[in-house]
């Protein structure tokens, strides 16, 4: 009875003649692997390469955001008699409806919202680029503008009030 239960083995037939390169066998993993390597360096050597160019472009953009904040500070001004009246809720009213508004405590986290401070003597936004700088604008009553940033994380117009502004750097 033993015997009955054992058979013998047949050796598998081999998909390749001896001798084959074993890269015949890794061809298909081969055509697919390379290209997704190449396409991968590629892809990091112009991000590296792009990288000047993308923080110059989030600055730009900051800027020119807060550039376009001082016009409706100044408009505010004209109107309504003051740099006190220029609000987070009146500046909501008074700009362009891709900008937003907050108070000076609370930070901003995109070009788009300006934590803002206002009062009789200076009006203060601030704005963080997407590069992670920190830039600000005052409008003092004389109707002098200064402008500058803002080292580390806290991007907010009540840091920004007391900071140095030294003027944005150069892009």
């Amino acid at each position: 009875m033993v015997g009955a239960f054992v058979r013998t083995v047949e050796p598998i037939p081999r998909r390749y003649a001896v001798g084959v390169s074993v890269l015949t066998g890794n061809r298909r993993f081969l055509l697919v692997a390379v290209p997704i390597f190449v396409v991968a360096i590629g892809l990091v050597v112009a991000y590296l390469a792009m990288r000047p160019t993308i923080r110059k472009n989030a600055a730009i953009l900051v800027e020119s955001k807060l550039e376009v904040v001082v016009g409706v500070v100044e408009e505010v001004r004209r109107v309504d008699g003051g740099l006190a009246a220029a609000t987070s809720e009146r500046m909501d009213e008074a700009a362009p409806e891709d900008m937003a508004f907050q108070a000076a405590d609370n930070p901003s986290d995109e070009p788009l919202v300006v934590s803002i401070l206002s009062s009789e003597e200076v009006w203060t936004g601030a704005a963080r680029a997407d590069s992670g700088a920190c830039y600000f604008v005052r409008v003092l009553a004389s109707g002098a503008v200064e402008r500058g940033t803002i080292p580390g994380n806290d991007c907010t117009a009540d840091t920004a009030s007391t900071a140095d502004a030294p003027g944005w750097p150069e892009l």
